[in-house]
């Protein structure tokens, strides 16, 4: 006999989907955070030891400490202002272009890329909703983010009334892998769920699909 939607086993598995989807994409990123401020700080070892060395004799672990933080902040920021006034922001576009095209590390620099970028611009617009779409062919269809306004000159070539601008997402990224589609608003329909869950729907590849709208509806 099934239990209720909102039973002791459905409370269970969805905190476990929910742990797991949270817990295991959060670990991978602090662990890539701290080998790579650990390279940094290796390279940047001779200069703290030179500035530590013109400090009076044995400085507190504090100062220490905060020469390193100060360092590895100075490290950013000097890469910021070379890739910001570099004519045409040249070293910018080699980097990422020489990052893109190494085998096997391509495909994470892009997707870490995306996600930095869209973490640290305070001026990009998140997802505004969740649509449905019949996307990749008839009666199929597949969650989708509604995302900015339809360009008009897209409009306007088209001819096909108003159009909505969406992107698809697949998995397991769902927030720096999809197309981006300009679509009839007749063809986009709304549904009741939530940008997270449609998130964690798409990035558990279908595994949380059982509780979208579930919130709702209880």
């Amino acid at each position: 006999m099934p239990e209720p939607r909102g039973g002791p086993r459905t409370l269970f598995k969805r905190w476990l989907i929910n742990g797991i989807a949270i817990a295991i994409p959060l670990v991978i990123t602090l662990l890539i955070l701290l080998v790579v401020v650990d390279f940094i700080l290796g390279v940047l070892s001779p200069v703290v030891q030179g500035i530590i060395y013109v400090l009076p004799n044995d400085p507190p672990t504090a100062v220490v400490q905060l020469v390193t933080l100060l360092s590895l902040i100075a490290f950013f920021v000097v890469i910021g202002i070379v890739a910001e006034y570099t004519p045409g922001r040249y070293i910018s576009r080699r980097v990422h272009a020489t990052m893109e095209t190494i085998p096997g590390i391509s495909t994470v620099y892009e997707s870490v890329r995306r996600a930095s970028t869209m973490l640290l611009d305070d001026d990009t617009e998140q997802f505004k909703d969740v649509k449905l779409v019949e996307f990749p062919h008839r009666d199929a269809y597949m969650l989708a983010f509604l995302t900015a306004d339809t360009p008009r000159v897209v409009e306007e070539r088209v001819d096909d009334g108003t159009m909505v601008t969406v992107m698809v997402p697949l998995g397991p990224n769902p927030t720096t892998n999809g197309f981006v589609m300009h679509m009839p608003a007749e063809h986009v329909y709304d549904v009741d769920i939530t940008v997270e869950e449609a998130i964690r729907s798409i990035a558990t590849l279908g595994v949380a699909s059982t509780e979208l709208g579930e919130a709702e509806h209880e």
